[in-house]
């Protein structure tokens, strides 16, 4: 039977206007679907470009262009990847010309594999990138700036290094126990002092096995290691009432 619209205009069958209301239905359903994905993309805490076949971008969020210090009003979707690179060349934030990162970043695209690389800008920041590929051809690309973690990294093994060299120039033996009361340093001078070896006291043995072990190879000939381990927890257990 044919529906009358609203006007009293023309009639419309009824399964052709079903089929609008359908067609009116996914569109809506498809117009919240983008806007959802748009959404999740640009408050993604990394920076995020996605390609298609033709190495023309289809979407990116506001970190990528951050992170790159690109132009919003350059990087629109459908630029070539290649034109991207030369336009961070242009303003001076890459460190290699836009041949040269392109000849990087090639293989990785036609490999369609999943891979992981980093890039230093010349700024010195440092930024990982992800590269993961798509079904239906191109890729998608998650980038991170791990500048501060590499960092505090690098801080992380020079105070270990330093650290290292005042126990290999201390005057006095160390043993040093971490909180599950196993043995975490031991130094050079400890064994030359006693005149043993880092196999006979291996990281890891406790305070009773080190002991036992110094018993075993005469160094100690009388020393009552019950007591001597009791006296070390007193100690330990009235530290942590004063702390």
């Amino acid at each position: 039977m044919p529906v009358a619209d609203a006007k009293d205009g023309p009639t419309i069958p009824k399964r052709e206007a079903e089929g609008m209301d359908r067609s009116r239905h996914m569109e809506d359903e498809l117009r919240e679907q983008n806007q959802r994905f748009s959404a999740a993309v640009e408050n993604m805490s990394h920076g995020l470009c996605m390609f298609d076949a033709d190495e023309r971008m289809i979407i990116c969020n506001g970190n990528y262009l951050n992170i790159f210090c690109l132009e919003a009003s350059v990087i629109r979707p459908g630029i070539r990847f290649l034109d991207i690179l030369r336009h961070s060349v242009d303003i001076g934030i890459a460190s290699q010309t836009a041949d040269e990162l392109y000849a990087i970043r090639k293989p990785y695209i036609d490999q369609a594999k999943p891979s992981t690389y980093e890039e230093t800008l010349s700024d010195g920041r440092i930024v990982s990138i992800s590269h993961r590929p798509l079904a239906l051809g191109g890729w998608v690309s998650i980038y991170e700036d791990i500048t501060e973690q590499r960092r505090a990294q690098e801080d992380l093994k020079e105070q270990h290094r330093r650290f290292d060299a005042a126990l290999a120039n201390m005057s006095q033996g160390l043993l040093m126990y971490g909180a599950d009361g196993k043995m975490i340093v031991r130094n050079r001078r400890f064994l030359e002092l006693y005149n043993v070896t880092a196999a006979d006291f291996p990281l890891g043995t406790t305070h009773r096995e080190a002991l036992e072990r110094l018993l075993e190879l005469g160094i100690y000939t009388e020393i009552d290691v019950d007591s001597e381990v009791a006296k070390t927890e007193a100690c330990l257990t009235a530290a942590k009432m004063h702390s």
